[in-house]
């Protein structure tokens, strides 16, 4: 016995990798006489992770309530959300399928609710149309952009020369001269000019205004030189004292780091420690985004997770070392605190965006979970850490960076658990002894490990940039390839010493490595850029994303051969919707009237020398456009002479309250009309804007329907007698007696960019519009209703853009 028991203790046997029958062994099998898809129905349920649909019914019900057109009822909410209550009584009672039945619109109910507080909450208000006025305000933070060149987030305190009616309480303003930076909780005044968000540039595209409600910041704008200082606010209450402290501390950061390492490579480093990315050259950004890095720039999962990983191993190897310390304490816990405490400081410097926000929650829930002994990277983590995160910001569901972190991670999770379940062969012969096999094993497993994760991430992630970019990136793979040994073997670690020892001031060379490690990425990136690697996908049907969307959740939850399904519908959505080829209009008109686009094939004849740059590469990105057209210019010099309205008979229209200021004379016209040369325009040719520089833009459109575009409101009575739709910033006119479409800048301040489909016709009747916003019911969109003149909301009221609207 005594020899046995010796026997046993000399030769312990290995512990093998528990098979998938072990581990996911769902109860007895069910009567085989069911049919199959009652009895994989019924395996699945057995699993019990009803939990994990938790957070994508209300993150589901959040999204409804923010695409929906209309603010739904807050009573009919509540009623909904009844239900929740109802099924949770069910479920006590034991009637499962009621309970389900109940639940499932009370959780959509509650998503819904959690949006409309989160909206409430915050009440931002945002600037209805552009001003330029004089700002006092409190520096709450601030941001390099570039050489010596800052932006501020301020506090309004008061406006004037004019007086804003409905001033916006926080503004992100830019000094575009060198200076000094100027210092949290400063008291500033100087003249700015100041914009509101821009909406959608077509029907389908994000609209600005969204974001910008969310993050608080109701314009944006720029300081006419410098701004004077009139002294500093102190902060009250210890919360906005450490908010405070906490946005002081990351500037000094930010500055450190740029100051070690100019250029480009330390501009890369202070946005991967502090979260400022808006000094990095506008060039290296591109090549970032074309190449498929720019995930690395901003503080997201994977920033957050090698920090924490590189952190949470240095320091239980240090441990581990210590004489006495493992047997005392338990090491994997103090290292899992620790790494918090370490990823809690680094959001604090962070400036506490969402994606950080996003990230910190996630990697907090991890360690957490191995302080509990539980297993830490798990699909139950991920669904606590959506789940807090929607509760927190339902509005983030709406947003590309939480859609693609969470797809990413969901299905890398998903995949490995389906390598996991197959993998029945044992792991003994890794660890039965050193050789140089599995050494080559070894690294053959990081590196497909590698290729795999960056292969998986890319293809979850690839619909939701076709959604929201309209784009894919071909060699994003090489990329990630190329830079995830630098990032994650000399970037992030060098970087966390860095930090570390910053108080002692013995961070220089350990940044010094990071900007080289970096400089070696942005190197890949201008490479991989130079290849050419955007590919267009057009703008995506608007069922894509749900659809899509639905069938990743399917594959990445389900854990039968049901989530097979689920990947069927992903391919499928996306291939059908690669297949359709995009819907072009026949004209684009932007949201502030100053430019449109005639388009024929995927040519677009524009009416400006420079079209906003911003804009444009929306419109060819979303519909494939690949040539674009310059108006034909001249110039006519035309006086500025003040006439009663009945000396011109030219000028007609219905005038609303007052006449115009300005009149021309028949000679002006016959300018005009040479100029111009409106008799000559081809109607079956490739369009062409004639345009008179600063006064009036005209083209014609392969089925003879004129348009015109007016820069000078004297203009606008001309251009109505000669035109079929008529688009003018400002006008003394309602409607164009002609029977013209005029569109002015107020209507297209409430309707946002336009498109038109002239369906062979010359004539308004026949047409159909489109416009980017249905309706400004919602709170993002309400400023474009607003009317500072009357300080009245006014909805509009156009008969003849209602009717034309597709329905």
């Amino acid at each position: 016995m005594a020899d046995a028991s010796r026997e046993k203790t000399a030769s312990p046997q290995l512990p093998t990798r528990p098979s998938s029958n072990d581990r996911y062994k769902p109860p007895p099998a069910v009567e085989s006489k069911k049919p199959w898809y009652q009895r994989i129905w019924a395996e699945e349920v057995s699993f019990g992770h009803v939990f994990l649909f938790l957070p994508v019914a209300l993150g589901t019900g959040a999204a409804i309530w923010f695409a929906l057109p209309f603010e739904p009822p807050l009573v009919q909410l509540w009623s909904a959300c009844l239900l929740l209550a109802a099924a949770c009584l069910l479920g006590r009672a034991g009637y499962q399928k009621l309970s389900l039945a109940a639940a499932i619109p009370g959780l959509l109910a509650g998503g819904m609710l959690l949006a409309r507080f989160e909206s409430d909450r915050l009440a931002t208000i945002i600037l209805d149309s552009p001003v330029t006025t004089t700002v006092t305000g409190v520096v709450e933070r601030r941001e390099a952009v570039g050489d010596q060149r800052w932006r501020y987030v301020l506090n309004i305190l008061e406006t004037s020369g004019p007086k804003l009616k409905r001033a916006p309480e926080r503004v992100a303003l830019i000094v575009r001269g060198k200076t000094d930076p100027l210092q949290t909780g400063a008291v500033v005044r100087g003249r700015a000019r100041l914009t509101p968000p821009s909406g959608p540039a077509l029907p389908g595209l994000s609209d600005f205004s969204f974001p910008a409600y969310f993050d608080g910041i109701g314009v944006t704008g720029f300081f006419y030189g410098s701004p004077e200082i009139l002294g500093a606010r102190e902060a009250i209450g210890v919360w906005q004292q450490a908010v405070q402290f906490a946005f002081a501390l990351r500037s000094y950061v930010g500055d450190r780091i740029r100051q070690l390492n100019p250029g480009d490579e330390g501009a890369f480093a202070a946005a991967i420690v502090t979260d400022e990315r808006r000094a990095i050259s506008p060039t290296v950004v591109e090549a970032l985004r074309s190449s498929g890095l720019a995930h690395i720039v901003a503080i997201s999962g994977l920033n957050m997770a090698l920090a924490a990983g590189i952190f949470f191993v240095g320091l239980r190897t240090v441990l581990v070392m210590l004489p006495g310390v493992s047997a005392r304490l338990p090491v994997k816990k103090v290292s899992a605190f620790g790494a918090l405490l370490m990823v809690t400081a680094y959001y604090c410097i962070s400036g506490f965006g969402v994606s950080a926000e996003r990230a910190y929650i996630m990697m907090a829930i991890l360690l957490i979970a191995i302080l509990f002994n539980r297993p830490s990277l798990s699909m139950h983590n991920i669904a606590l850490a959506a789940l807090v995160i929607i509760v927190l910001h339902p509005s983030s569901v709406m947003g590309a960076s939480f859609q693609m972190s969470f797809a990413a991670t969901a299905a890398l999770l998903a995949c490995y658990r389906i390598w996991a379940d197959r993998a029945h062969e044992s792991d003994q012969a890794l660890v039965s002894g050193i050789s140089f096999r599995s050494l080559l094993s070894g690294v053959s497993r990081v590196l497909g490990g590698t290729l795999m994760t960056s292969l998986i991430g890319g293809l979850a992630t690839a619909v939701f940039s076709i959604a929201h970019f309209n784009q894919l990136t071909a060699y994003g793979l090489a990329a990630n390839l190329a830079t995830m040994p630098i990032i994650s073997l000399i970037v992030m670690p060098s970087g966390l010493i860095g930090m570390l020892l910053m108080p002692f001031g013995l961070d220089q060379p350990f940044f010094m490595i990071m900007s080289l490690g970096l400089k070696l990425v942005i190197a890949v990136a201008l490479e991989v850029a130079s290849w050419g690697g955007n590919i267009e996908t057009g703008r995506a049907a608007s069922w894509l994303l749900p659809v899509a969307t639905a069938g990743l959740i399917i594959f990445s939850l389900l854990r039968t051969r049901l989530r097979w399904f689920g990947l069927v519908i992903l391919v499928a959505s996306v291939c059908v919707n690669g297949l359709m080829e995009p819907s072009r209009p026949d004209l684009i008109i932007a949201e502030d009237g100053r430019m449109a686009a005639l388009l024929s094939g995927t040519s677009a004849s524009v009416t400006t020398e420079r079209p906003s740059e911003f804009v444009f590469k929306q419109w060819k990105n979303a519909l494939g456009l690949e040539e674009l057209v310059m108006p034909v210019v001249t110039r006519v010099d035309l006086g500025k002479r003040e006439a009663a309205p009945e000396s011109n008979g030219p000028v007609t229209g219905t005038v609303s309250g007052k006449t115009p200021r300005h009149v021309l004379t028949s000679k002006e016209i016959a300018l005009i009309d040479i100029a111009l040369a409106i008799d000559r325009l081809p109607p079956l040719q490739m369009p062409r804007f004639s345009c008179v520089k600063n006064l009036i833009c005209i083209g014609r459109s392969p089925s003879g329907a004129r348009v015109t575009i007016v820069s000078d409101t004297r203009l606008t009575g001309y251009a109505c007698d000669k035109s079929d739709i008529v688009v003018v910033s400002g006008s003394p006119f309602t409607q164009c007696r002609s029977g013209a479409l005029l569109l002015t800048g107020s209507k297209l301040k409430q309707t946002g960019s336009i498109e038109i489909w002239f369906n062979g016709q010359p004539h308004p009747g026949s047409w159909m519009l489109e416009s980017a916003l249905q309706g400004n019911e919602r709170p993002w969109q309400l400023h474009r209703l607003y009317d500072w003149r009357t300080n009245t909301f006014q909805p509009l009221d156009d008969e003849t853009i209602r009717r034309l609207r597709v329905q």
